[in-house]
Order: C-alpha cells, then sequence, then structure tokens
C-alpha cells in the first residue's frame, strides 16, 4: 500500500523490513502502521495517501515542518465538519464550544490545519511531536485572524448575510478576533451560523431560525448553532 502511494506520486520504492527506501530517503512505516489500527481497511488507502505524501514533502524539504517556528508562521485553526474527518485520525481535535450556549455544537470540532496559499489538515500523526498543543491551539487562533483580516466578503440579502471568501478557511471566522466585525455591523453580536461549505457561511440574527434553515441547503456541513461575536 505504501508502494502504491509512492507510485501515485511519481516515486519508486521498495519495502524493506521497518521502512520503505525511496530515491528521495526513507520512510519508516511503524508510524503508518500506528495510523492504520483502529480504522477500517476500506480508510486505509485514504490514510496513507495522505501520510505518505506529508513524508515525502518533510524528505523534500530537507527538515520537519513542524517546529515551533514553523507552526507559529503557518498553523491556523479551522472548524471542521464530520465529513471531512471521515477516515482520518483527528483524535487531538477539539470540540466547537458554543459561546451562547456554552454546550458543544454537534457535528463540529476545532481542528489545527497548515495554511500556505493552501489549507492542508494536520492530522494525528503529524502532530505526534508537538508537546505543547495548548501552544499550538493559541497560534493557530491568532494566526487565522491574520489571514482572514481582509479576506471575507459579506453581502446581505434580508435577514440573511452570506460571508464568503478565497480559501476553505472561511466557515472558521467564528474562531477569529475580529473577523466578525462586518457581520456586527449588519446584524449585532447574537446571531445564528449555518457552514454551506468551507468556504460559504450564512448567517442570520437570533430569532430568524426558520429562513437561515430555509436557506441553507441539505448537504450544508451542519446545522446552524447559536454565536455570541466578541
Amino acid at each position: 500500500m505504501v508502494e502504491e502511494s509512492l507510485a501515485a506520486l511519481g516515486i519508486d520504492a521498495k519495502v524493506e523490513g521497518d521502512h520503505a527506501v525511496t530515491s528521495v530517503g526513507e520512510i519508516p512505516l511503524a508510524p503508518v502502521a500506528a495510523e492504520l489500527d483502529g480504522h477500517d481497511r476500506r480508510d486505509w488507502q485514504c490514510i496513507v495517501d495522505e501520510l505518505v505524501t506529508r513524508m515525502v514533502r518533510s524528505l523534500l524539504e530537507g527538515a520537519t515542518r513542524l517546529t515551533d517556528a514553523t507552526l507559529a508562521e503557518h498553523v491556523v485553526v479551522k472548524i471542521l465538519g464530520d465529513r471531512e474527518r471521515a477516515g482520518r485520525s483527528f483524535d487531538y481535535a477539539r470540540p466547537l464550544i458554543s459561546t451562547v450556549t456554552g454546550a458543544q455544537v454537534p457535528g463540529l470540532v476545532v481542528a489545527l490545519a497548515w495554511f500556505d496559499d493552501e489549507v492542508e489538515l494536520l492530522n494525528d500523526a503529524a502532530l505526534a511531536e508537538i508537546d505543547d498543543l495548548d501552544s499550538a491551539y493559541r497560534r493557530g487562533s491568532q494566526r487565522l485572524a491574520t489571514v482572514l483580516a481582509e479576506d471575507l466578503g459579506v453581502t446581505r440579502e434580508g435577514n440573511i448575510v452570506t460571508v464568503t471568501g478565497s480559501s476553505w478557511l472561511v466557515s472558521s471566522w467564528p474562531l477569529a478576533a475580529g473577523a466578525g466585525q462586518p457581520i456586527v455591523d449588519e446584524l449585532g453580536h447574537d446571531v445564528l451560523v449555518g457552514i454551506e461549505s468551507p468556504d460559504t457561511v450564512l448567517v442570520t440574527a437570533i430569532g430568524h431560525a426558520p429562513e437561515l434553515d430555509s436557506a441553507l441547503s441539505p448537504s450544508r456541513i451542519a446545522d446552524p448553532f447559536a454565536w455570541h461575536i466578541g
């Protein structure tokens, strides 16, 4: 399976014992086996593809990306739906807690991602070497606010505000301090948030839940949740 993943990247490889020998360096197989533990066999190829791709990128860059310095420059927090988690290991992900109800929002968690023009979710294998996840989440929140500062478009039609942008981090704007001010200007601080897709979010004021529910498609990432924009 590892050889197939490497072949898809155009890299010849030979498995020898507990590692794979490739033209760009050796890839240890223990982390691959650990990552697959507990997952359905139908998901294994997807998981191996992701893990091998990350290992190859690290070898090509000549260093492990996830140092304190690179985290500070690239890590962001992301609101993640259950569909995006399917087949991948995100045991470190944290619940998304509504700032209105104080309860966990069903179907959504907060995860860490790598952002460098594109958004790449970081799973457990990628974060295994990071000791201080609390610090990573703090840095991710700060970085998210910086990334989204000029990347949100807000349009209003009736009681519904649509938030869009160029990256798949748009759905995470509730986690970015200051990013919600354009929504506050339109609707006030207490709102209902409906995530249509990672780059499109619909928002309305508390009291207009039926309108928001009607505006969202059945394929929405999660049902609307209450949020207080600080």
